[in-house]
């Protein structure tokens, strides 16, 4: 075939959007994060892949209960689709870097952005100047695309960790430790002084306990380290993040659990203290995690490089 007659040739491709709902499927493997990532409703999402399979002649996924898996047929088809859209992603970056400055997305949990990251974030612009920080904050610990942003950061147990990377959107990221997740009782000092003192462990079941959705556990783990695992605490008040519970601490209203090396400026100016300080749990690190295509942008990797200055131990 000559060059002329190529460049006249049409390619025969199925539409974009069943492509895309096809290729977000398979690498999420799940309709519900392909439709959360392509800001579309499960259905439509279910309706191109259909719609993609007639357009092919053979069937690409096999749906059972909430799971979605891939035929021999579907397997096949989405390493080409990925690699085809990821050169896409690329060659758009590379035509709009010069119109969008120089940006940075960044996805954290609610509660570690606002106790840490935010006071921390004024200086990494000081650091690297010009920089348009886009910081988006999110519930869901593991059911997000980590491509979806340059940089993301969340807190794992080590064996949480480890099934993430056998999922398909994580098997391409990098990412490393920087801030352990030290949780310790902190209160305010009316708290610390009221009466009966807390003088050991087991007093905290006589106070309130001040608790978050976003961390069911973390109490009855607490009290399982502090000998306490069948034991009831009188009152509990629940939250929606666990820094509103810390600083409904700071407002004297009861006991919460909190990362010392996120809250020094409460700790060293006395709005907090720490009762037990010997007592502390440290199984989860948070970790930096970068998409793929941002392992080639400066500013993503200076800020992976300054979180772990700014989150090891060493610097506190």
């Amino acid at each position: 075939m000559n060059s002329a007659h190529a460049k006249t040739t049409a390619r025969r491709l199925p539409p974009l959007n069943m492509l895309r709902a096809f290729e977000a499927a398979a690498r999420l493997e799940s309709v519900t994060l392909a439709a959360q990532e392509l800001h579309v409703t499960q259905s439509a999402v279910s309706h191109q892949i259909k719609a993609l399979e007639t357009w092919l002649g053979v069937p690409l996924v096999q749906r059972s209960g909430r799971g979605l898996g891939l035929t021999a047929e579907g397997a096949a088809y989405l390493p080409g689709l990925r690699s085809a859209f990821d050169q896409m992603a690329s060659a758009t970056a590379r035509v709009q870097r010069p119109l969008r400055g120089k940006t940075l997305s960044v996805n954290s949990m609610a509660s570690l952005s606002a106790q840490w990251l935010i006071p921390q974030l004024a200086g990494f612009c000081a650091e690297v100047p010009g920089v348009d920080v886009q910081l988006a904050t999110t519930l869901s610990a593991t059911g997000f695309d980590p491509a979806a942003y340059d940089v993301s950061i969340r807190c794992f147990t080590d064996s949480e960790l480890a099934a993430l990377r056998q999922r398909a959107p994580w098997r391409d990221v990098v990412l490393g430790a920087f801030l352990p997740n030290t949780l310790t009782p902190v209160c305010s000092p009316q708290v610390l002084a009221a009466q009966p003192p807390l003088a050991d462990p087991a007093d905290v079941l006589s106070r309130t306990l001040l608790h978050s959705r976003s961390t069911p556990m973390v109490w009855q783990d607490w009290l399982a380290l502090a000998g306490l695992a069948a034991q009831q605490p009188r009152h509990l008040v629940t939250f929606d993040h666990a820094h509103l519970a810390v600083q409904a601490a700071v407002q004297g209203m009861g006991i919460a659990l909190g990362n010392p090396l996120q809250l020094r400026e409460e700790l060293a100016s006395g709005l907090l203290h720490t009762p037990f300080p010997a007592l502390t749990l440290c199984d989860r690190t948070n970790y930096w995690i970068m998409a793929p295509q941002a392992t080639h942008n400066p500013h993503a990797v200076a800020f992976c490089a300054w979180l772990e200055r700014h989150g090891s131990l060493q610097a506190f």
